[in-house]
């Protein structure tokens, strides 16, 4: 060892005083190289986690102003409308003569006989589609004098409603049209047309309806039963109305299920035609006092009636001609 180290100190340049001074500035610049290249990994390495908590900052601020303006958004925007309930009138809800059917079942329901519909026509025993058709026109065509007609609603005349039946049903019909409305189950006036009490008078919104109608065979050769299940709804004109609390105050509703036979042969000895086969019917949200006279009067006309608690629900059959004819009218005995 000390052998070698003497070789290296005595080795020619070694003892050059020049190589000596280049050798030492090269190892200072190549020291000073390596002291940089050191301080930019450690830059590098220092850049990598300010980068991710710069992303990661980033991430957050987004959320934030996101879930910020979702909850703005939220809060802005008007809760919508509820469907109307289509078996009830609420007890307290604004009254509205442009919109007189709102928060009522009758909201979205046509006008006039409209929202009476038929099935596609076709043969039923002895009558082809095409006089099945003119069957449902016929029954339509009973309903509107019936109930939409104005000279049945304000002139209480009846005559073009009568003529629409067979000449040997009028005798009968015109009996019963005489008849004052009673308990006793009997038909009168009101089982028939819809007459208004002097006084009042319906807004141009309506009448609205609800139902269908269906064919079937007769019990006897030639005979054609056509029932109808419907329900029409009635806006009244108010003079008041801010004073009034719920739209059945001024709007009423008729719930009927009729029938009607067409007779068409020589088996017939009171000859054919359009003959009433039976039915029933009930009015709510009335003037009492003119339904027991046989004419249809808006709610408001009752007295005032004391407040109630709670929430009533309607029987559904005034409404929905699925359930049946409700045997009530709200009216007192």
């Amino acid at each position: 060892m000390d052998n070698d180290d003497n070789l290296l100190d005595s080795h020619p340049d070694l003892m050059d005083p020049d190589w000596r001074k280049h050798a030492q500035t090269d190892a200072w610049l190549g020291a000073k190289k390596d002291r940089k290249q050191l301080r930019k990994q450690r830059k590098r390495g220092s850049r990598k986690p300010r980068r991710r908590w710069w992303i990661f900052a980033v991430f957050v601020l987004i959320l934030a102003v996101t879930t910020a303006g979702i909850v703005l958004v939220g809060r802005r925007a008007p809760a919508p409308e509820a469907a109307p309930n289509p078996t009830r009138v609420p007890q307290y809800a604004r009254v509205d003569l442009s919109r007189p059917f709102a928060n009522t079942p009758a909201d979205t329901w046509p006008k006039g006989l409209d929202g009476i519909t038929a099935p596609a026509a076709v043969a039923v025993g002895a009558f082809k589609a095409d006089a099945v058709a003119d069957a449902y026109a016929k029954v339509r065509q009973v309903i509107a004098a019936a109930r939409l007609d104005p000279a049945v609603l304000y002139q209480h005349d009846s005559k073009a409603y009568l003529a629409l039946f067979a000449m040997d049903s009028r005798a009968a019909i015109s009996a019963d049209l005489e008849r004052k409305p009673s308990k006793d189950g009997q038909a009168d006036v009101s089982t028939y047309l819809t007459e208004i009490a002097d006084g009042h008078h319906l807004l141009d919104q309506g009448p609205r309806s609800f139902g269908s109608l269906s064919a079937r065979a007769g019990e006897r050769p030639g005979e054609l039963i056509v029932d109808a299940k419907f329900s029409i709804a009635y806006a009244f004109d108010a003079a008041q109305p801010e004073q009034l609390s719920t739209p059945a105050e001024i709007v009423s509703f008729l719930r009927a299920d009729e029938s009607y036979v067409i007779r068409r042969g020589t088996g017939f000895p009171h000859g054919d035609g359009l003959w009433p086969f039976g039915g029933s019917s009930a009015y709510s949200a009335v003037g009492c006092a003119a339904a027991k006279d046989g004419f249809l009067a808006p709610g408001y006309a009752n007295p005032p009636a004391l407040p109630t608690s709670g929430d009533h629900q309607d029987a559904p059959g005034y409404y929905d001609p699925k359930y049946p004819v409700p045997t009530l009218d709200g009216c007192p005995d």
